[in-house]
C-alpha cells in the first residue's frame, strides 16, 4: 500500500481512501466543537459573572477575545500543544474560576 502524499485525491485520478474522508470529517467536527466552545464558555462566565443581560453580552465578547488570544499565545509558547486545546483550556479555566468569585443576587423589579 503507498502512503498517502500531498495532491492525490479524486481530482488527481486517485482514489479517496477511508483516512483522508475520516480527516476531513474530523476536521470540521473539531472546528464545531471548538466554535461551540468559544459561545458557551464566555457566555457562562459572563452570565456568572454580572446579573445585566447588555453588560453579559459585552463581557462575553470580551471574554471570548481575551481567551482566544491567550489560548494562541500559550500554543505559541508551547510549541507541542495545539490551539485548539489551548483555546479551550484558556475558556474552561476561566469558567471554572467564576464559581471561586460570589455571584451578584438577581435584579428584582
Amino acid at each position: 500500500m503507498r502512503p498517502v502524499l500531498a495532491g492525490t485525491g479524486p481530482g488527481q485520478g486517485q482514489p479517496a481512501r477511508l483516512v483522508d474522508i475520516g480527516a476531513a470529517e474530523a476536521a470540521q467536527a473539531v472546528g464545531s466543537l471548538l466554535l461551540l466552545g468559544l459561545l458557551a464558555a464566555p457566555a457562562g462566565a459572563a452570565i456568572r459573572l454580572t446579573a445585566r443581560p447588555y453588560r453579559a453580552l459585552a463581557l462575553s465578547v470580551g471574554l471570548a477575545m481575551t481567551e482566544m488570544w491567550a489560548g494562541l499565545f500559550a500554543s505559541y509558547a508551547v510549541p507541542w500543544m495545539p490551539p485548539s486545546f489551548a483555546i479551550m483550556a484558556t475558556a474552561t479555566a476561566v469558567y471554572a474560576a467564576t464559581f471561586l468569585i460570589r455571584r451578584p443576587a438577581p435584579r428584582t423589579g
